[in-house]
């Protein structure tokens, strides 16, 4: 037992430190107008048990806000700007963030399959027991991002610039590194089989044995 608990405090202590999003304890509530996601400035608002549907809006900024058990459906921003967010067991459908800033939020147990952030900036960014499956980040950034205990099956990180991300007990079966850097990358606690990469984007990447075989068939390695 005592060995157990020495190991989750070497891995807790080898975790990235990523900032967590500033926010009030005193929210208003959201008043069930969907007008106000055409402003161009949300503040200290509290979201809970709502659904936000057919909204596209450009250069929004969200700022401090919650949004817990709530339900985005056809929803386009663009050029918006997510700041110190946490979404709280939320559901994404046909969500699209296209050149947004995303700083200091939090995606806890959310299902967010198909969710596009792509051409996008992630700064302090986790992602915590979600189901991102067939999503895309395509030229994105990302800038201490963690994605933890989450499914990114069958997603396309193409074209992406990686500082500071980790990958920890994620299922990346089938997703597509395609000219993205992975240098220092670790995927040792990953599912990666079929994962797609650039052979010259590997360099340094960090796996564990079993995850081997599989870089080596990337390769054209054949072992026998």
């Amino acid at each position: 037992t005592m060995i157990f608990l020495y190991d989750l405090i070497i891995a807790e202590m080898n975790k990235m430190k990523i900032q967590l999003p500033k926010i009030s304890n005193i929210l208003d509530p959201y008043q069930n107008d969907p007008t106000i996601f055409y402003d161009h400035y949300i503040q200290d608002i509290k979201f809970e048990q709502t659904v936000i549907q057919n909204i596209e809006n450009q250069n929004i900024t969200i700022d401090a806000c919650r949004f817990d058990h709530v339900s985005f459906q056809n929803i386009q921003f663009e050029q918006a700007e997510l700041l110190d967010i946490v979404f709280d067991h939320c559901e994404f459908e046909n969500t699209h963030f296209l050149k947004c800033s995303l700083y200091r939020v939090q995606f806890i147990n959310c299902r967010c399959m198909g969710i596009e952030i792509s051409d996008s900036l992630l700064d302090n960014t986790l992602f915590d027991s979600c189901n991102n499956a067939y999503s895309n980040y395509g030229m994105s950034s990302f800038k201490k991002v963690r994605y933890e205990n989450t499914s990114l099956e069958n997603s396309g990180f193409i074209q992406c610039t990686f500082k500071d991300i980790e990958f920890k007990n994620v299922q990346l079966d089938d997703s597509d590194f395609f000219n993205t850097n992975l240098n220092k990358v670790d995927f040792s606690t990953c599912q990666i089989n079929n994962i797609g990469v650039s052979e010259n984007m590997l360099k340094v990447i960090i796996i564990n044995t079993q995850q081997a075989m599989t870089f080596l068939k990337l390769l054209g390695i054949v072992v026998k």
